[in-house]
C-alpha cells in the first residue's frame, strides 16, 4: 500500500497548535506504519530536523513548483492526480480539491462557523496587490462566487470540501464532533474522536536557576500568570487582559501577565486595553517563543490562564498540567472536556470571574496543590503514541 501524508504544516519552523499536531502524529506514525507499506511525505520545502529522519519505507517529496500560494489546491492536487496514493492523510481540514477517494483529514474545530465575527475578512494571499486580486478572482470562480479569498471564507470552504470528499474525518474532542454534526449533518457516520496529546518535554523542572535564566531572558521580574496562544479575540485574550487589570486593582502582590504567541485578529483591541489600563509594564508580550523555552516559562508561572472563547481541544491545558502548573480555563466546550475536574473553570465572558480564579490560586495553597495533583492524574489519559495508534488503525481500515 502507498500512503501519502501532507507534511507541509509539520515542517514549518514556527509551529503553533495544528503544526505541532501534524509533527507529532507523523513522528509517531513512523514507528507504527508497517515496513511492508510505502509512505510519501509531501512538503513545500526540504524536510528539516527530526522530521527529515525517515524509516526505510518513508520518502520525502518536495512539491516546489509555482505557484507558492494555495499550495494544497494547486501543487498537492496535481501531484495526487498524477501519482495517486492508495490512502491520503491530511492532518488539517484543508484537503486538495483533487484527492483520492480514500482520504482521511483532521477537522480540528468549526469555530469559524460558530464565531464568524472572530475571523478576519481581510484578503489573504501574496503581498502584490495585482497578484492577490488574481487569486481572489480565481477563488471566486472556483467557488462559483460564494466565497472570497479571506481567512473566514477559506476556512468555511475548506471544511465543506473536506466533509464532502473525505472518506473519514478525525476530530479531537466530543465537543468538536457535536459541532461538526451541528453544522454539517451529512458528516454523521464518518467523524471519529481522536484526542490530542502533549510533548513529553513538558514536565516539572526542579532546577530553579534554569527557570530564572529563562525568566531573565524575557524580562520577567516577578510572579506571573502565563498564557500561550495567538493574541486574538477567538482566544479571548481581551478578557484575559481585562481580568488581569481587575486582579491588579484588588491584590497587593506584585504580579505580571506573560503572553506568549503571535498577534492575531483583534490585536488592536488588546493593545488598547493594555494602554488605557496602564498595564504596559505589567503585561509582557513575548511573541512567538522557541519550543525549548516554553516548559521553563510554564513551570515558573503561578498559574496558566487559558479562558479561550472556542477550542477544538486546547493542548496548552494539558501541557500546563504536565508541568505541575495549576490551570484556569473556560467552563464549557472542549476546555471543560479536556480539563475535567483538574482545573478551575470560569465564565470566560466575565473578566471578574477570571480575576476571582486568579485570586484563589494566589491565596489558597491547599487549592493549588489539589489542582496540581489532579492535573498529574488527568494527563495520564493523553499521549501522542495513543493518538497516532488510533490514526494508524483508521488508515489500515480504509
Amino acid at each position: 500500500m502507498l500512503i501519502g501524508i501532507d507534511a507541509s504544516r509539520a515542517n514549518k519552523k514556527n509551529k503553533t497548535g495544528t503544526e505541532w499536531y501534524a509533527y507529532n502524529v507523523i513522528q509517531e506514525l513512523k514507528k507504527l506504519i508497517s515496513s511492508r507499506d510505502q509512505v510519501i511525505l509531501y512538503s513545500k520545502e526540504e524536510l528539516e530536523g527530526d522530521l527529515a529522519i525517515l524509516p526505510a519505507n518513508f520518502r520525502s517529496k518536495v512539491l516546489r513548483w509555482p505557484p507558492k500560494f494555495l499550495w494544497t489546491q494547486f501543487r498537492l492536487s496535481w501531484e495526487v492526480f498524477w501519482h495517486k496514493p492508495d490512502v491520503l492523510f491530511i492532518p488539517a481540514h484543508t484537503i486538495p480539491i483533487v484527492c483520492p477517494k480514500k482520504t482521511i483529514t483532521t477537522l480540528h474545530d468549526v469555530g469559524f462557523e460558530n464565531f464568524q465575527n472572530l475571523y478576519s475578512n481581510n484578503p489573504i494571499g501574496p503581498n502584490n496587490k495585482i497578484i492577490r486580486w488574481v487569486y481572489g478572482l480565481f477563488f471566486r470562480l472556483l467557488t462559483f462566487g460564494k466565497y472570497k479569498n479571506n481567512e473566514l471564507d477559506y476556512h468555511r470552504w475548506s471544511a465543506r470540501l473536506a466533509v464532502k470528499k473525505a472518506a473519514k474525518i478525525i476530530t479531537i474532542s466530543d465537543f468538536s464532533i457535536s459541532q461538526i454534526h451541528k453544522y454539517f449533518p451529512e458528516s454523521k457516520g464518518k467523524v471519529y474522536n481522536v484526542h490530542n496529546a502533549y510533548n513529553k518535554n513538558y514536565k516539572p523542572i526542579s532546577e530553579q536557576q534554569a527557570i530564572e535564566k529563562i525568566k531573565n531572558k524575557y524580562n520577567i521580574t516577578s510572579n506571573y500568570f502565563f498564557y500561550i496562544g495567538r493574541l486574538e479575540q477567538k482566544k479571548n485574550t481581551p478578557n484575559l487582559v481585562r481580568a488581569f487589570n481587575i486582579f491588579k486593582k484588588t491584590d497587593s502582590h506584585d504580579y505580571q501577565l506573560v503572553l506568549a504567541g503571535p498577534d492575531g485578529y483583534g490585536i488592536e483591541e488588546i493593545n488598547n486595553i493594555i494602554n488605557t489600563s496602564n498595564l504596559s509594564d505589567q503585561v509582557i508580550r513575548l511573541g512567538w517563543i522557541a519550543n525549548e523555552n516554553l516548559p521553563y516559562l510554564m513551570n515558573g508561572a503561578k498559574a496558566f490562564v487559558f479562558p479561550s472563547a472556542y477550542e477544538g481541544f486546547g493542548i496548552p491545558i494539558i501541557e500546563a498540567m504536565a508541568c505541575g502548573t495549576p490551570v484556569i480555563t473556560s467552563n464549557f466546550g472542549a476546555m471543560k472536556e479536556v480539563a475535567g475536574n483538574a482545573a478551575l473553570l470560569v465564565d470566560s465572558n466575565n473578566p471578574n470571574d477570571i480575576a476571582a480564579a486568579m485570586h484563589k490560586l494566589v491565596d489558597d495553597d491547599t487549592l493549588r496543590e489539589q489542582k496540581i495533583g489532579q492535573g498529574f492524574e488527568r494527563i495520564k489519559d493523553f499521549s501522542w503514541s495513543k493518538t497516532a495508534s488510533y490514526i494508524n488503525d483508521l488508515i489500515y481500515s480504509m
